[in-house]
């Protein structure tokens, strides 16, 4: 019996062991820096074919990025074709790659490269062709035998119902079977709060919609990479997305301050524009060895934004190896300005001397520890802060603002003529909060808080997209609210609806109480937000939840929802079971407001809604029927008077 218990005892060590062991994520040696390299998706789209593969392997390694760190040459998207074998095994577009992927990936590594692909979690691509769900362990034996180094797994076309993490992690595992080093882009746009999951399932995970080649796209990103920067380290990058620099669109400056932000958040730099053509200027921007030497520092910590003013100016800080630190001074004007920090009061570090990597100008920062530095309109300097240390550690950035709170006044029943009351903003793309299926943050120039939440609704049938707000307090206790919602137009990969649509329908839940249906007035303008106010009933003091979604169509992004007290009495708890129990209530916590407390007064029911999104349209048709009748009552006359004067 004593031999017996020992060897159960020894095997439930064994087991727990094991289950240790699985928790605990491996680091991997090839993932400990952001990987560097390029990608064929922003310039070449699907135009990409073997020749132009090899051409890029011979300039990588003549002209000098291999040198510089640039080791990954990633195919993307339209390699494959539509099509599998009996067996499983995905078939190769025959016209782009005649020869198979093997070949291309064998030159590729002859060169000293390493070889990188694409896939989607998804039954097809993002550009239509065939995807790896329910063939994860079929790709991943065919990637191996190909040689593939690096994996780049998209998130378009997959089921509805199937969650990001469950899918990625099937993908994540067939990897580990090949037993081959690859590293592993979860490249899911931030949807389903990537940064909660993925860090434990790639290497990299992407946390913002796809970057397009402008500078407002640059700024767009960083209002929502920002808040996760933080999150990403070694063996699990935060992705804001590729490099734009040579593709035409961004000005040497703004080309300067794109590679040195992406550098200091320690984000994969992944080039993505013809390497043939480009201007000494732009080569000398992505093949700076001292900024490269930041992104790639071993200490893998990402660079935080610890000063924002909005349309203004920016201030970047990061601790690197030795006790340097990296600072990056951003103008957002379109003209220039001074941009200062005091390094010693705002970014806790004391003495040394700073060496501005760009110019290498340099500031002895002993006897004063303000730096000033005149930038060009989206300009920046990168500065290496040296030789003094960190008196205190630098903080996470404030998260994207869940709530901020402003004071309002509104007019009471009551003997007093008027209260001051605290309205709560719940930002759409607060870090509390949850986008599930398609929906995602966007950086929005125009929005409250920098950003919003977009791809609500039925976008991309079947796919859909939620936004849930979650941990919402109920500032005075239970009861009555009015659910202000600032809104615009649906906007997702393009302006959503067509010359007809004239309202977004929205489905709104709280606290698991029944649906209720709104209808947002479009002005189809993604551009100009809009407000419409409801009621809604929170039972409870804190972590109340509303979900927005809408299962048939698309939906408005949403901006941010504002909660007001619907008066001042602290137990309006009373009047939630009245709401419920009222006719055509069904159990639903959401309820009109009257039309002077709505924002739209001709929301409220269908007919209003019609007479007043389609006036003109029917004030057309209208006097058209008139003059119609008038042509045909003129015409019966006519006829009348002709058969009179016969019969005379």
């Amino acid at each position: 019996m004593f031999f017996n218990n020992n060897i159960i005892l020894i095997i439930l060590i064994q087991v727990s062991v094991v289950c240790i062991t699985k928790a605990e994520p491996v680091l991997p040696s090839f993932a400990k820096t952001p990987p560097m390299g390029w990608n064929t998706w922003n310039k070449y789209g699907c135009v990409i074919d073997h020749n132009l593969i090899k051409q890029t392997a011979d300039t990588m390694v003549s002209e000098g990025y291999l040198a510089a760190g640039y080791e990954y040459l990633n195919l993307d998207d339209c390699w494959q074709s539509n099509n599998r074998s009996d067996n499983g095994t995905i078939v190769v577009d025959p016209f782009a790659f005649p020869f198979g992927i093997k070949p291309v990936a064998d030159y590729i590594h002859s060169k000293g490269l390493k070889f990188g692909i694409y896939s989607s979690a998804g039954r097809k691509t993002c550009a239509g062709r065939m995807a790896s769900l329910e063939y994860e362990e079929n790709d991943a034996i065919s990637y191996g035998e190909w040689g593939v180094d690096y994996l780049k797994y998209d998130n378009c076309n997959y089921d509805e119902g199937v969650p990001a993490p469950l899918r990625f992690q099937r993908m994540q595992n067939a990897l580990l079977h090949t037993r081959r080093d690859i590293f592993f882009s979860v490249c899911t746009w931030g949807v389903e709060n990537t940064w909660e999951w993925a860090p434990d399932v790639g290497h990299s995970f992407r946390t913002h919609d796809d970057i397009y080649n402008g500078w407002q796209s640059v700024v767009d990103i960083l209002q929502v990479h920002s808040q996760v920067a933080h999150l990403g380290g070694p063996g699990h990058w935060a992705d804001p997305d590729m490099l734009e620099i040579g593709n035409g669109e961004l000005s040497y400056d703004e080309s300067i301050t794109h590679f040195s932000l992406w550098s200091a958040m320690k984000a994969p730099l992944i080039l993505g524009n013809s390497l043939t053509n480009v201007s000494q200027e732009l080569f000398d921007i992505v093949t700076n060895s001292q900024v490269i030497a930041v992104n790639q520092d071993p200490l893998g910590k990402p660079a935080l934004r610890i000063i924002h003013i909005k349309d203004d100016r920016d201030v970047w800080a990061g601790p690197l190896s030795n006790n340097s630190m990296i600072v990056v001074l951003v103008n957002y004007k379109s003209h220039g300005q001074n941009v200062t920090v005091d390094v010693y009061s705002e970014l806790g570090y004391k003495g040394g001397y700073a060496r501005e990597l760009w110019t290498q100008h340099e500031v002895n920062l002993i006897n004063s520890s303000t730096i000033t530095q005149t930038l060009r309109p989206h300009a920046c300097a990168m500065y290496k802060i040296m030789n003094g240390y960190q008196a205190r550690n630098l903080t996470v950035p404030v998260a994207l603002k869940n709530e901020s709170s402003t004071s309002i006044t509104i007019e009471q029943n009551t003997a007093d003529a008027s209260v001051s009351l605290r309205a709560i903003r719940y930002e759409a793309e607060g870090l509390n909060n949850l986008v599930q299926g398609l929906a995602r943050r966007k950086g929005c120039e125009l929005c409250s808080g920098g950003a919003y939440v977009m791809a609500i609704g039925n976008v991309n049938r079947p796919q859909t997209g939620t936004l849930i707000y979650r941990n919402i307090t109920a500032s005075l206790g239970p009861g009555e609210y009015i659910m202000r919602i600032q809104y615009l137009d649906c906007f997702s990969w393009s302006t959503c609806g067509d010359f007809f649509t004239r309202r977004w329908n929205l489905r709104i839940r709280v606290n698991h109480g029944e649906p209720f249906w709104v209808h947002l007035k479009s002005k189809r303008n993604p551009t100009v937000a809009s407000d419409y106010s409801i009621g809604i009933v929170l039972d409870k003091d804190e972590n109340n939840e509303i979900i927005f979604d809408d299962p048939n169509a698309y939906g408005p992004s949403i901006d941010y929802i504002e909660l007001i007290p619907r008066n001042n009495d602290n137990n309006n708890y009373n009047n939630v079971h009245q709401r419920q129990q009222e006719g055509g209530g069904g159990g639903s916590n959401v309820f009109e407001l009257s039309f002077w407390e709505s924002g739209d007064p001709l929301a409220t029911t269908k007919l209003t809604r019609v007479l007043a999104d389609f006036f003109w349209e029917l004030l057309f048709i209208v006097i058209c029927c008139v003059l119609t009748l008038r042509v045909l009552l003129s015409t019966y006359k006519r006829k009348h008077r002709l058969s009179h004067y016969n019969q005379l």
